[in-house]
């Protein structure tokens, strides 16, 4: 070696973990872990009925809604880009989950519905959704739960406010 010190030395960045050490840095891993954890595990739910997590997840959206909704709306619920929403619909399209539509009065905006097929497959899920819950909160209070539940919506809102602060 030349003698130079490493980065993650030099930085102060924990190597392993790819941030600055301390409390907050172990929450943020954990919670990038647990979200790649929780989609491993969805995806492998999932997958006999030929869904992944974030098709689930909209299709689940989809499903709850009274008529059908917009793919802006979509992504803005689901905390994911317009594109990547996009993207997603027309391959659920494609399957037979969905279809797209349009409405007099609404101008450029693109609606979405389910199927007949995207309803039965909707259905499937309901099992897979108990059995995931139970695996992900069994064992929690319901107390803890609810304090957990509502510091995810602290994460998330801190995030949200963050986001609009970054370029891009």
């Amino acid at each position: 070696m030349n003698g130079e010190s490493t980065p993650s030395a030099r930085d102060g960045i924990d190597a392993g973990t790819c941030c600055h050490g301390g409390a907050d840095c172990a929450l943020v891993r954990d919670v990038f872990m647990l979200h790649n954890a929780m989609m491993r595990v969805g995806d492998r739910l999932a997958a006999p009925i030929g869904l992944t997590s974030s098709r689930w997840l909209l299709l689940c959206r989809i499903g709850r809604a009274s008529e059908p909704v917009t793919v802006g709306s979509l992504s803005h619920d689901a905390l994911m880009s317009v594109q990547n929403a996009s993207r997603m619909i027309v391959a659920m399209e494609r399957e037979g989950l969905v279809r797209r539509c349009r409405r007099p009065g609404a101008g450029r905006a693109v609606f979405v519905e389910l199927t007949e097929f995207g309803r039965t497959r909707l259905g499937q899920t309901v099992e897979l959704a108990r059995r995931f819950e139970r695996a992900l909160v069994g064992g929690l209070t319901p107390e803890r739960r609810d304090q957990i539940h509502a510091g995810l919506e602290c994460l998330i809102e801190n995030l949200s406010t963050f986001e609009k602060e970054v370029p891009g």
